[in-house]
């Protein structure tokens, strides 16, 4: 995240300033098509007890872009995603990781995965925008991916979460990005995975553009009265952040995001990072809130609202916080790092974080969250919850393979039960399990068979949970694999 932003203003101006072009037909016949494919396989696995069947998925990605060249520093681009599942899935839905596909959100927790039910392929014009720079100021507006910590692209599966909406990028403080960003609708992975106390809204897919509001089920809180059926949207979300980096050494970030008559999510982070003789030393805090305003708030609070007051929710108020520590070595990083989210009574959402506009970010998380039921026992952001890493990566190329990188990670979620056990809305969380232990293991290989824009990974995930007593496991062991081409 803070290395993509802080660099994004002053590399957007200055390739929207060359190969500038005299005519619309030259801008168009001057410019570029880009593109890459993913292929990625994925299983997860359940001990012989499990709580689920065992899925996987075989996916094939693709990425097609085209892009004008400038002209009077104006610039467009259009890029279509698409994923297929080539016929190599399971027709039982149970059995498929279907967060890589069209999956169809049913609603709620009527299924085994939170995620919906379908594996079907999809296309989508994921992005469609005009950008222009002007002097020292980056406006880009349509259809496009965002970065910020509570407003994410979140691209791990196979099809990024796109956005339409309007940014603008400056840079003309020394040392310093400015970002303004604001998003109306969203498309992705993320607008079917129940990001929200209120579960998801049914029949909505990932190859929809909806709103915000409405892809997370927010749309039935937005007008306050109480009764969750009555707007179906509300104003987007705006997000607006700065970077500063003018002493050495440090990153400084500032970034609040408002879902508009949902939430409020503040985010404030400090990196440093130093060199002693071979040795690099660097460490990091970061710390964010959430809080229900609007809407939301009325909602939570009105007397109508009988299933919040069975429950004794009154709000979703959270609060979490990070550091970590760590040095390298000769091609060898060892980081350790630690999560708290705060549990807060009466909380919704278990007193835990949601993220109606993207993924969360963390240092205390698997590297691919587990894609099957919504079970969060591979992140931190729980009510209540104490988490630790203990993480060492390796590049090979101290040892002359070059391009090859290795890491090994050790997490542990340690919970209190009186959250993780409070289904509150979210009824798809029946075992409550109170301690989480994790082990992954990855290589990345960066340009495999000396192929340019080519590489490849794979990820392994061993998750030891705290079941309660009487229910099934939910143990299992993941496997990734993923090979890139770009072109």
């Amino acid at each position: 995240m803070t290395a993509r932003l802080n660099m994004v203003g002053a590399s957007l101006l200055m390739s929207s300033s060359l190969f500038a072009a005299d005519t619309l037909s030259a801008a168009i016949s001057e410019g570029k098509f880009s593109g890459g494919m993913r292929a990625l396989y994925s299983s997860s696995d359940f001990a012989s007890n499990g709580a689920f069947e065992d899925r996987y998925a075989v996916a094939a990605g693709f990425r097609l872009s085209y892009e004008t060249a400038p002209l009077y520093g104006i610039q467009a681009k259009a890029s279509l995603y698409s994923v297929s599942s080539m016929g190599l899935n399971s027709d039982n839905p149970n059995k498929v990781d279907s967060v890589y596909f069209e999956n169809a959100q049913h609603g709620g927790s009527n299924t085994q995965s939170v995620y919906g039910t379908s594996a079907d392929s999809y296309a989508v014009l994921g992005e469609a925008y005009l950008k222009a720079a002007f002097g020292k100021t980056f406006v880009q507006v349509g259809r496009m991916e965002i970065d910020a910590p509570f407003a994410s692209s979140h691209d791990i599966y196979v099809v990024p979460n796109t956005f339409e909406a309007a940014q603008i990028v400056n840079v003309n403080i020394p040392n310093t990005t400015l970002v303004l960003a604001h998003a109306t609708k969203m498309s992705g992975p993320d607008m079917v995975q129940s990001n929200s106390f209120a579960g998801s809204s049914s029949g909505i897919k990932a190859s929809d553009f909806v709103s915000i509001s409405k892809g997370t089920a927010f749309n039935k809180l937005s007008d306050g009265d109480g009764r969750l059926d009555t707007e179906d949207d509300n104003a987007g979300a705006t997000v607006v952040g700065g970077i500063y980096t003018g002493v050495p050494g440090f990153v400084l970030q500032g970034w609040f995001t408002r879902v508009w008559d949902i939430m409020d999510m503040p985010h404030l982070q400090i990196d440093y990072s130093t060199k002693i003789g071979d040795v690099g030393l660097f460490a990091g805090a970061w710390w964010a809130s959430q809080k229900a305003i609007g809407g939301t708030k009325d909602t939570l609070d009105h007397p109508v609202t009988q299933v919040l007051i069975d429950h004794n929710l009154k709000n979703i108020t959270a609060y979490h916080s990070e550091g970590k520590l760590g040095a390298s070595y000769k091609g060898a990083t060892v980081t350790l790092a630690y999560a708290n989210t705060k549990g807060i009574d009466d909380n919704a959402a278990r007193g835990g974080f949601v993220a109606p506009v993207g993924g969360n970010p963390s240092w205390v998380r698997a590297r691919y969250q587990s894609p099957h039921f919504g079970y969060t026992d591979t992140s931190s952001f729980t009510g209540g919850t104490n988490s630790y890493l203990v993480g060492v990566e390796y590049d090979f190329a101290s040892v002359g393979v070059n391009d090859l990188k290795g890491e090994v990670k050790y997490l542990n979620f340690s919970r209190d039960n009186k959250y993780s056990a409070d289904r509150g809305l979210l009824g798809y969380k029946p075992n409550a399990f109170e301690d989480t232990t994790a082990y992954e293991a990855s290589l990345d290989y960066k340009t495999l068979f000396g192929i340019k824009g080519l590489d490849g990974g794979v990820t392994f995930l061993s998750v030891d949970n705290d079941d309660a007593s009487g229910q099934k496991s939910t143990d299992h062991n993941d496997l990734r694999v993923a090979v890139n081409l770009a072109f």
